[in-house]
């Protein structure tokens, strides 16, 4: 089965995820690479840009992956330096050069084999298997395969179990005889990649066992699991096998249209991706769509692609289709003498590869019975393993025989049990009681410090405000009188006294306005500060908290609309209708809500800079009720929170804004006054992605 995917332990590449997308942090990883020194770090992140370029540029990844094994070498990194080989044979591989392919992979093995790591010998095992099946050697890749498998069952790794087990079925695929034994081998491999949800491995299984069902002429059957597999590898570098073999069935349905579409589909990615395999299985698939219509010189030509590929690329199996392909083709044209010629072609590769199958029945006997050797073996452990049971059922019968003795005492001991469980939860009742009595009289101490501290900050901000408004008002004066003196009295003096007394009338200006500046942001400050101590004199009353979150969205909302006309941003509500009103002070949780929401506004109005395409702002506000607590949920898509900054978010006078357009007080506050209300405010975020702010008042407060 010429179209068999077999699977590989390294790292897949993902062409949304990692080739075509994050280029800025592509980007990034170069400029950290360029600056740092010769050390095992920078060795790891030229492994990462080879890794990412596998797909997109192989030549780069093959430049980086040169690099990193150059100075893994020279800083004696041995795992460095495997895995930057490992890196360069991928791409070999993908290019289908296999001699590069094995001779670094070779390298590789042995110097995992020599630091004892188990887990990439496995990897490197199971990949090498692929090759040497690539190239018609299917003994020496289930030699691999077998290897690989028995370190994964030693170690027990369910993930290699399956990609091992996969690739010794499409082994067995390729001979009709063992084509129930594949299937077992691939349904067993398709329940575990099932349980580990790993999508890879379960569309290349899918796609095996289709072409299974293909042979035996079972189309449904086949497209079923063609179409399950394309689903699975969407968006992978692996999905023009199942394009390929959608497009042979609907050949084969004589649906020409859809044969064609599919196939030019596989044949577009496999280019994009250097993918020699895939392009060559491609032409195939459409020279045979052409021949079958009747359009024989179309045929013609896409199996001459076809051979050029399979030739350059030793692809034996791809070349022997090419040549029976161009054969028809010509004596379809009436052109006997070029049939004849291919025909000859075609049967003498035949003859090479029928004796690598008479050497693969050979191997597969004895395969099959080192596989019942190793089946026995297991009964036999399995046999021990009953004798054993039943000694721990008679050890487990003389230890009850032995405990009926004690089953007076026991009794007793139940009883007095009982009786201190009792005593227990009474007592657990109390020390419940006597905890909360604690929080309550910690939240009074709490709100006496704050509001003392407030009548503090509150008398010290009025007296720096005095001042402070001297300064601006005197600033904004010294630079009236400043201009008038250039207008007036300047333009009196003599040209060569003029210049140096404007230069010095201009650098006056120039500072009051540096005055003023700073003397009103200190302004701002000190109003933050007075506002951070002047606390809510109101009560607490039932409040709707759905309706006062809805309000206070939409008056931040329009707020900063009449500030800016070009602000937009999509708002999203969740509301929990079941929610009862909860006692609170409305004014204040109104201040916190007003402060979170112009937080969020900001932070996608940032991202939107940033990112003027392709991205929508987003803010969300939920409600749920919770066991005994109701929960706000304040959630925005724009640019984050740094991990390093969370716990200082909320320290009064801290602010992640630029100079002069945040105070630092808004989040201070807004936690002051939820934990005055006996909540909890806390924030979840990932830096680029998210913030999400979390409010938790009690429904009894």
């Amino acid at each position: 089965m010429k179209g068999q995917k077999i699977f590989f332990n390294i790292f897949f590449i993902w062409l949304s995820a990692l080739c075509f997308a994050q280029n800025n942090q592509l980007d990034s990883l170069k400029l950290v690479v360029s600056k740092s020194k010769d050390d095992i770090s920078k060795v790891d992140n030229l492994l990462q840009l080879s890794k990412a370029y596998m797909s997109s540029s192989p030549q780069d990844a093959i430049t980086y992956g040169i690099e990193a094994r150059d100075l893994a070498q020279k800083l004696k990194y041995k795992a460095g330096t495997a895995f930057a080989l490992k890196n360069i044979g991928m791409v070999y591989y993908n290019q289908t050069k296999y001699v590069e392919t094995i001779e670094y992979w070779d390298q590789s093995y042995l110097l995992f084999d020599s630091i004892g790591d188990k887990v990439n010998e496995a990897l490197l095992l199971s990949n090498l298997g692929s090759v040497y099946m690539n190239q018609g050697d299917d003994p020496k890749a289930l030699e691999y395969y077998f290897k690989s498998l028995e370190i994964a069952e030693q170690s027990r790794d369910d993930h290699k179990i399956a990609i091992a087990m996969g690739n010794i079925g499409t082994i067995y695929s390729n001979n009709k005889i063992t084509y129930d034994k594949a299937l077992e081998y691939y349904l067993k491999a398709l329940a575990i990649s099932e349980r580990l949800k790993d999508e890879n491995i379960m569309g290349g299984l899918l796609v095996n066992i289709g072409e299974i069902y293909m042979n035996r002429n079972k189309d449904d059957s086949a497209l079923y699991y063609f179409e399950k597999s394309l689903i699975a590898y969407e968006n992978t570098e692996n999905i023009p096998y199942s394009l390929n073999d959608i497009g042979k069935i609907y050949t084969r349905k004589r649906n020409f249209f859809l044969a064609k579409q599919y196939h030019r589909r596989a044949l577009s990615f496999a280019k994009k991706l250097d993918l020699q395999l895939d392009i060559a299985q491609s032409y195939l698939g459409l020279g045979n769509t052409y021949y079958k219509m009747g359009d024989y010189a179309k045929a013609l030509d896409v199996y001459k692609y076809a051979q050029a590929t399979a030739e350059e690329t030793n692809l034996n199996k791809e070349l022997k289709d090419a040549y029976q392909g161009l054969a028809l083709a010509y004596a379809g044209l009436n052109d006997f003498r070029n049939a004849f010629n291919y025909q000859t072609l075609f049967t003498q590769i035949k003859d090479t590869l029928f004796n690598l199958d008479i050497a693969q029945k050979v191997s597969n006997l004895q395969t099959n019975f080192e596989v019942q050797k190793k089946q026995s073996q297991i009964d036999i452990l399995t046999k021990d393993q009953a004798l054993q049971q039943l000694e721990l059922k008679r050890q487990k019968f003389a230890r009850n025989t032995f405990a009926a003795g004690l089953i007076f005492a026991i009794v007793i001991t139940v009883i007095l049990f009982k009786l201190y469980r009792k005593v227990g939860r009474r007592t657990l009742q109390l020390r419940r009681s006597l905890e909360e009595l604690k929080a309550t009289q910690a939240q009074l101490i709490q709100s006496e410090k704050i509001a003392s501290l407030g009548a503090l900050t509150a008398g010290i901000g009025h007296e720096i405000q005095n001042p402070l408004n001297f300064v601006n008002n005197f600033s904004e004066v010294n630079i009236e009188l400043l201009h008038e003196l250039e207008e007036g009295p300047l333009n009196k003096l003599a040209e060569n006294e003029k210049a140096q007394v404007y230069e010095i009338v201009t650098d006056l200006a120039r500072n009051m306005d540096k005055i003023n500046e700073h003397g009103k942001r200190a302004s701002a400050i000190v109003r933050g500060m007075l506002q951070h101590s002047r606390y809510s004199a109101g009560q607490k009353e039932p409040t709707n908290i759905n309706t006062l979150a809805d309000e206070y969205l939409r008056l931040s909302y329009h707020g900063l609309r009449a500030k800016d006309n070009s602000f937009n941003v999509e708002m999203q509500t969740r509301f929990d209708e079941n929610i009862d009103e909860i006692n609170i002070i409305p004014q204040d949780i109104g201040r916190v809500l007003l402060n979170l929401f112009t937080n969020a506004f900001y932070s996608v109005t940032e991202k939107k800079k940033l990112q003027p395409d392709n991205y929508n702002p987003t803010i969300s506000v939920s409600t749920k009720k919770l066991t005994n607590k109701v929960e706000l949920v304040i959630r925005d898509n724009g640019t984050g929170i740094p991990r390093k900054l969370i716990d200082k978010i909320f320290q009064p006078f801290f602010t992640t804004k630029p100079a002069g357009q945040g105070t630092g007080l808004g989040l201070s506050l807004s936690y002051d006054i939820i934990k005055t209300h006996g909540g909890e405010l806390r924030v979840e975020t990932q830096e680029g992605e998210f913030a999400e702010f979390i409010i938790h008042l009690p429904l009894i407060s």
